[in-house]
């Protein structure tokens, strides 16, 4: 019978991480084991959990991948799941996992992951749903579609890490990108690690996870990102993607660009619509793609669980 654990990586939001846990708790398949990685500072979150049956793992190191580590080592089932503590699951989600892994034909299956219903409040944020869904084009530019992915069992490069589990021996958790916090596109990484371990990803719009997107510690903000988190996020998935596409990643946010890492072409219609967010991220964006692709040689390190 396949094992399956669930780690939640929680910082700060004790309120939202016993909604999360709540649904954890709620599955018609029980988790073998829930793990909650917490910094050791975050007195308020390690209180809220001493009367908890979960297992509680701190670490000293900032980042959501210093926790999703700490959890994941804890761990001894055959799959690791991944949520975030403003997330709640549906409830038969780790039946669905567990179904899918052992479906004949899915050996090579290392990871799944689904849709996440964005709320505002108590309502759902409408949304039009795509069949396009965690691509990287040729480019290097990441189409995410996560929360508005409308495919089933589609292969996909990269899953979201608020709606993900990975069989034990494909998982590796990548070092060295930065970050203090919800460290912007860790997902290539980890996709990467999987894919060129020879395993595939999957994507099911039925395997839901209700996300209320709480506040963001620090000057990583979603809607005014500081010029630091801009600087990290493009860094990240530069660092993240394979090699041979880092080059053409490079050419596109010099020369052509999007809202999030604008070239000269996204710069010059950001102008003319007096778009000043968007010229803003040109600097850092520019310096950290640069910065990355200068250590292509150099290939990330992973910690893995096999």
């Amino acid at each position: 019978m396949t094992t399956i654990a669930l780690v939640i990586p929680s910082y700060a939001r004790p309120e939202q991480l016993a909604r999360a846990l709540a649904s954890a708790e709620r599955q018609s398949r029980r988790f073998d084991e829930i793990v909650v990685a917490v910094r050791g500072d975050d007195h308020a979150t390690i209180g809220a959990l001493t009367s908890l049956p979960v297992r509680v793992v701190t670490v000293d190191d900032p980042g959501v991948l210093a926790a999703m580590t700490a959890g994941a080592l804890a761990t001894t089932s055959d799959v690791v799941a991944f949520t975030d503590d403003d997330a709640e699951l549906a409830e038969h989600w780790a039946q669905f996992v567990i179904d899918v892994m052992e479906r004949p034909g899915n050996d090579d299956v290392g990871g799944i992951g689904g849709r996440d219903v964005i709320y505002d409040g108590d309502h759902a944020r409408p949304t039009e749903l795509t069949g396009r869904v965690g691509e990287v084009t040729y480019w290097g530019r990441l189409i995410g579609n996560h929360h508005c992915g409308s495919a089933n069992n589609r292969e996909v490069v990269v899953l979201k890490g608020v709606n993900c589990a990975y069989r034990r021996r494909a998982l590796g958790l990548p070092h060295g990108l930065l970050g203090a916090g919800a460290q912007a596109h860790f997902e290539v990484a980890v996709g990467r690690h999987a894919l060129d371990g020879g395993w595939r990803l999957l994507y099911f719009s039925e395997l839901t996870v209700i996300h209320r997107p709480a506040d963001r510690r620090g000057d990583d903000q979603r809607a005014s990102p500081s010029d630091e988190a801009v600087f990290n996020s493009a860094f990240n998935l530069m660092r993240g993607l394979p090699r041979r596409v880092q080059s053409r990643r490079w050419l596109y946010v010099h020369l052509i660009g999007d809202r999030a890492t604008p070239g000269v072409i996204r710069c010059l219609y950001a102008l003319m619509r007096r778009d000043r967010a968007t010229l803003a991220r040109r600097a850092p964006s520019w310096r950290a793609s640069t910065a990355a692709w200068r250590v292509r040689a150099t290939p990330l390190e992973f910690t893995t669980l096999s």
